[in-house]
């Protein structure tokens, strides 16, 4: 008896913890970073990168409404305020295939440019709707699609930046929440906003609830950096001293990065023509 009632017992805790997975999977949106690197205009160096959004767990193709995302920064890297300080901007060409710059004429269908300093080091940025979903015809898929372009200007461009998005609720209430599909007249292509007709499912704002954010592309790269023709390096990797053979006068600067794409130095080239 006691050996048959130690099987239904196992039976029984198997299928509770079968019930506690399928109950932890769900339909949701997810932000990502893309393309990060250093960057100079000749005169100031920069932290760049792409934020991208997707579905995840098979939700529906959906036109994107409002939201907001709070980034983590070192201020050792960026000082403290990057938004007080003009630090940080946030740009979406629609033509480079970010879709919160679509437009008709001159009327933005999403406004991009509400920036709110959280701590010393967090900032806020947000996002609303500005045309009808009708309007709109972008919409996010299983396809990860750049959103944003952020651009943070460095302090001190040798620390690392540390860029993460916040999503630690504890630390920010609902911070995962903030997203929302888009609403007002579904079947027309008017760009008026009304969304209080709210007679059909189409027509409202529907939230997301515990969005996800990855992080783990935030880290600089070095992968696209290229050599010139013509121009060889040893050793390397290097602890100390490198050589350059070549065509030398041909190089303007010289940088010299870690594995991870931290600029570590750099060298005026001064040799005339």
């Amino acid at each position: 008896m006691t050996k048959n009632y130690q099987k239904k017992a196992t039976r029984v805790i198997i299928a509770f913890i079968l019930f506690l997975g399928l109950n932890c999977f769900s339909q949701n949106v997810q932000f990502t970073f893309q393309n990060a690197q250093n960057t100079n205009d000749g005169v100031e160096d920069y932290y760049e990168a792409d934020i991208m959004i997707q579905t995840i767990g098979g939700l529906a193709d959906f036109k994107l409404g409002s939201g907001q995302i709070y980034f983590n920064y070192n201020t050792t890297a960026f000082g403290n305020n990057i938004f007080a300080n003009g630090s940080f901007t946030v740009s979406a060409d629609y033509g480079s295939g970010y879709f919160l710059g679509e437009l008709a004429g001159f009327t933005n269908f999403y406004n991009i440019n509400t920036l709110n300093d959280n701590t010393t080091s967090r900032v806020s940025w947000s996002f609303s709707q500005g045309v009808s979903s009708g309007a709109m015809t972008e919409v996010v898929s299983a396809t990860a699609r750049k959103l944003i372009h952020i651009k943070i200007k460095y302090a001190d461009v040798n620390e690392s930046p540390m860029i993460t998005f916040e999503d630690n609720e504890t630390l920010v209430s609902s911070c995962r929440d903030q997203f929302y599909t888009a609403c007002g007249p579904f079947d027309s292509a008017a760009t008026t906003l009304d969304c209080t007709a709210d007679v059909d499912v189409q027509n409202v704002s529907t939230q997301f609830l515990d969005a996800i954010f990855n992080s783990n592309l935030a880290t600089l790269t070095n992968k696209d950096f290229e050599l010139l023709s013509g121009i060889s390096l040893y050793p390397n990797p290097v602890r100390s001293t490198i050589y350059i053979i070549g065509e030398v006068r041909e190089l303007k600067t010289i940088d010299v990065y870690s594995l991870t794409g931290k600029r570590i130095i750099n060298v005026q080239n001064n040799l005339e023509e």
